[in-house]
């Protein structure tokens, strides 16, 4: 952690290709799941194989159009190797997102583009284990976990609060450690 944000670091902020489990760095919000539905798509209609694709989507990416252009191609291919995860923290980079935690609307909008849709709260491993699970074995639809956070779960002074996108804890660190 004390290396976060520099860009020898492992952790310089997007996840990028030179960690062996990150395939593509998305740059600009809303590529991520297109990458993903195509990747997807190789996997179950060219190379013909098992694995499944895992995107995870901010809520504040999720404003972007390319998202819902994404989940319609996944849809109609009946991609159920993918796998999003919308990470619901209410926060953007700075200010609130327009839905904030109303996950029953993101729900909603992803039902209506035929994904098996999960609520969960982000924060319960058990929960998110069992949505796994359900996204493993599911079939002929892709599957959308909406997960609710919050942004500095359990660091007082941060948790749930506008600017700290993206930024080091400083002196918060180490009670944030603790």
């Amino acid at each position: 952690l004390l290396n976060l944000r520099k860009l020898s670091s492992d952790l310089e902020g997007h996840p990028t290709p030179r960690l062996n489990f990150v395939d593509v760095a998305t740059g600009s919000l809303g590529q991520g799941l297109s990458m993903a539905a195509g990747m997807a798509y190789t996997g179950k209609y060219i190379d013909k194989t098992d694995y499944r694709v895992f995107c995870m989507i901010g809520d504040g990416e999720s404003a972007e159009g390319s998202i819902w252009e994404a989940m319609a191609f996944a849809s109609h291919y009946k991609l159920d190797n993918l796998v999003c995860i919308f990470d619901v923290n209410r926060l953007g980079q700075s200010e609130a997102t327009s839905l904030g935690h109303d996950c029953d609307t993101y729900k909603d909008r992803c039902q209506s583009f035929g994904f098996n849709t999960y609520i969960v709260d982000g924060h319960d491993v058990s929960m998110l284990c069992r949505a796994f699970f359900e996204a493993s074995v599911a079939s002929e639809r892709p599957t959308c976990i909406i997960a609710k956070t919050y942004k500095g779960r359990g660091i007082e002074g941060i948790e749930n609060e506008d600017n700290w996108h993206g930024k080091a804890l400083g002196d918060k660190a180490v009670g944030a450690i603790e």
